[in-house]
């Protein structure tokens, strides 16, 4: 039981999370990319051969909730990278489309002034104009690979307007670039004020930690009893899948909030 409990804890820290996409502005040096997880597996894994099986189940647990935290937060810069950098695209856009550029040299022209995902979608618009295929399909499709779909989502509704009422599309999209610049700044205010939110329960989780380094001040040893053969390193377990729940929790609640 405790050997197939761990079996299903590592399995789930193993398994990949969804494909995100880290945008990298042209011209900035790529930063060194720590291998966290498996770092953390043979931690576990090393943990479970010299220590009790409850420590290794509840490490596990641990491991696991703080790499959901890093995937989101990662999951959060990504947006917040592409979002910059497709208000970028859409100003050059609007710009070659104001002069009366072609939407495949505006798409062209903006994707070479951005770069990650945001230049890929705009190649691949512009590689669908050029066929003369649907750009409103274009843009939603980039949709589906974006970590901020609701944008592109905008811009194909701008679009389709343009073609079914025959109105400027380098107003729309210019509109478009400015929405997104006022929901970014929006969406700025409110990760700085939930900044406190997120502490607080960072510090609420730690809380049994501090509890156990007083009961060893005072002598009562629970680190012994939580180490110890039977109920102490189930309750190990419960108490840190507890505080992991509810970290996880409060990381979704700051993190719904946000969005």
């Amino acid at each position: 039981m405790t050997a197939s409990a761990l079996a299903l804890a590592l399995a789930l820290l193993v398994a990949p999370g969804p494909p995100r996409h880290r945008l990298l502005a042209a011209g900035t040096p790529r930063r060194l990319a720590i291998p966290t997880t498996p770092c953390l597996i043979a931690g576990v894994l090393l943990l479970a051969v010299v220590a009790p099986i409850g420590l290794a189940v509840a490490a596990a647990i641990v491991a696991f909730t703080l790499d959901i935290g890093r995937r989101r937060r990662r999951a959060r810069r990504a947006a917040a990278d592409e979002a910059a950098a497709l208000q970028s695209a859409l100003d050059v856009l609007a710009g070659e489309l104001r002069i009366g550029a072609h939407p495949v040299v505006a798409f062209d022209t903006a994707a070479g002034e951005v770069g990650g995902v945001v230049a890929a979608s705009m190649r691949t618009v512009s590689a669908r104009a050029r066929m003369g295929a649907d750009v409103v399909a274009g843009l939603r499709g980039a949709a589906l690979s974006s970590a901020m779909p609701a944008h592109w989502e905008r811009l194909a509704g701008c679009w389709q307007l343009a073609d079914s009422h025959g109105l400027a599309i380098a107003t729309l999209m210019r509109t478009a670039q400015r929405d997104i610049v006022a929901r970014q700044r929006f969406s700025s205010q409110v990760a700085a004020g939930m900044a406190g939110a997120r502490t607080t329960a960072a510090v609420l989780a730690g809380l049994p930690l501090l509890g156990i380094g007083l009961g060893e001040l005072v002598g009562a040893e629970p680190v012994r009893f939580l180490l110890s053969d039977g109920m102490g390193q189930w309750l190990l377990v419960a108490g840190a899948a507890l505080s992991c729940a509810g970290l996880a929790w409060s990381d979704r609640i700051t993190g719904q909030v946000v969005k």
